[in-house]
């Protein structure tokens, strides 16, 4: 059996290849797949000791693209000057190797692993002169994300400052690659034309090969798109994945079959319109963790969500949460506390291995200053005035900044919880949905201006700290007559001036 790193080099001729043009590998460059195919001893062989002189190797395995070591990948030294003498190591979680009693002399060294497979890309081989002893030490890297970006998208100019992403989609319990997996990538753009300014979601999907690989090229750097993987039967969660300018991160997704992650709708006679929205997925699997203020300390207090599930949990005194019911695959996991900016990390969940997980707060809300502004009030000003008349007319909810719900609330939408005709709905990607009686979608007015699909973008649009006050009218005929309603529902926010 010939060495395996020279044979899946040559069986994967078809894939971009990135190495080091450095002289010693020209002897194999130079070697025909033929000859390579017609050695007859066994390369792929167990770490051995050989009589005579030794030397002993240490090294690691370093990932560029996320700034890490590659663990686990499989690590082959094949010996330049005879060609039957080769010895593979596996690296450990760190990346690290080490390989005993090897006989001195010049090599080639190199790497393969599933996930750099995946990007489209081989490891370069570097040469190594072994000396006899224990000093030897090797240093293996992928590319820079620059290069692969290059190699994969092709070339830019100069001021192209889009990015890539690129990963492997793979079963969450057993942790094979599917193929055939739709991978969406989607982000908010301001576009500037003859109608205005104004917000557009760009959407690039991808599918992943027999490997299970995707890549994606044109995405915008420096900015964080929204990531998501689903087949047929399933899906993931939606996670944030920031962008580098002119170059490529990677990001796998994690799917759990139909068992390991259940589709529930809360109420199967609501429109099709908020079904979708409200979609959420349950399962077996487990999270736990631990959750630090910006000392190190264990933070007591902290909701932890899953979005996508609709289930959340409370940091104990200890620091330590448990979240369990939740589905197979890879889904946001979102820390919040009252002072702090929101902390969100992408988990890989599992229906047989729980997973554990350390969020750190690290920033907390600026508080500024007060700011008293003398004029005159413009025209379009909040109407606060008819705020307060209407509150004493007895139709509608009313909620002020020094009520307790808008208070305490961590997101716009907890302040509406309590509120009598609005039931606040887990969504199936980020946040929540807001629906009034008969859980039909209502009209969202800031500062009264109607904000597009506001019923489910609220919590995106202004934090609980910068609200005066909320006007809820759930029953039909309710509101105001300069406010239109669909016939559902009107919720009128407006803001601190």
């Amino acid at each position: 059996m010939q060495s395996a790193l020279l044979k899946h080099r040559y069986s994967r001729s078809n894939k971009l290849a990135l190495s080091l043009a450095i002289p010693l590998l020209a002897i194999l460059a130079a070697m025909s797949p033929a000859s390579v195919l017609a050695s007859a001893d066994p390369l792929m062989q167990s770490v051995r000791a050989d009589t005579g002189e030794t030397a002993s190797v240490t090294g690691t395995v370093y990932d560029s693209v996320t700034n890490s070591p590659l663990g686990n990948a499989q690590v082959q030294l094949v010996d330049l000057d005879n060609r039957t003498r080769a010895y593979t190591v596996s690296a450990d979680s760190l990346g690290r190797f080490h390989v005993d009693a090897m006989r001195p002399g010049r090599y080639v060294v190199g790497f393969f692993h599933p996930s750099v497979d995946a990007l489209g890309i081989e490891p370069p081989l570097r040469p190594a002169i072994i000396h006899k002893g224990s000093d030897n030490f090797v240093e293996l890297v992928i590319p820079g994300p620059a290069q692969i970006m290059t190699a994969i998208c092709g070339a830019r100019p100069v001021a192209d400052s889009t990015g890539g992403m690129a990963g492997v989609v793979r079963d969450a319990n057993s942790g094979f690659p599917i193929a055939g997996v739709k991978v969406v990538v989607t982000w908010l753009e301001i576009v500037i034309d003859k109608r205005g300014l104004f917000s557009e979601q760009r959407r690039v999907p991808a599918q992943t090969g027999e490997d299970g690989g995707y890549r994606l090229c044109g995405l915008p750097g420096a900015d964080t798109v929204l990531g998501s993987a689903e087949a047929p039967g399933r899906r993931s969660g939606v996670v944030g994945v920031p962008i580098p300018i002119g170059g490529i991160v990677r990001r796998d997704f994690t799917l759990g079959d139909s068992t390991s992650a259940i589709a529930v709708v809360p109420d199967p006679a609501a429109s099709e319109e908020v079904r979708r929205e409200t979609t959420v997925l349950h399962g077996s699997a487990m999270l736990s963790g631990l959750i630090h203020g910006p000392d190190g300390k264990p933070m007591s207090g902290a909701k932890i969500v899953v979005w996508g599930t609709g289930l959340q949990a409370t940091s104990r005194a200890d620091g330590r949460f448990t979240l369990g019911g939740l589905p197979a695959g890879t889904f946001s996991a979102e820390a919040r506390m009252l002072g702090f900016e929101p902390k969100r990390v992408a988990v890989d969940l599992s229906a047989k291995t729980p997973v554990s997980v350390d969020i750190t707060f690290n920033e907390r809300v600026q508080e500024l200053s007060r700011v008293v502004i003398m004029g005159k009030a413009p025209r379009n000003s909040p109407d606060i005035d008819g705020f307060l008349k209407r509150a004493r007319t007895g139709m509608g909810h009313y909620i002020t900044a020094a009520d307790y719900p808008l208070k305490t609330a961590l997101a716009l939408s907890d302040a509406l919880r309590m509120t009598p005709g609005v039931q606040v709905v887990p969504s199936g990607s980020f946040g929540h949905v807001i629906l009034l009686r008969g859980r039909c979608v209502p009209m969202v007015y800031v500062d009264g201006v109607q904000a597009t699909d506001g019923y489910k973008t609220l919590d995106d649009i202004i934090p609980p700290q910068q609200v005066a006050g909320i006007e809820v009218y759930a029953g039909l005929g309710e509101a105001p007559a300069q406010y239109q309603s669909n016939g559902c529902g009107v919720i009128l926010v407006w803001t601190k001036r």
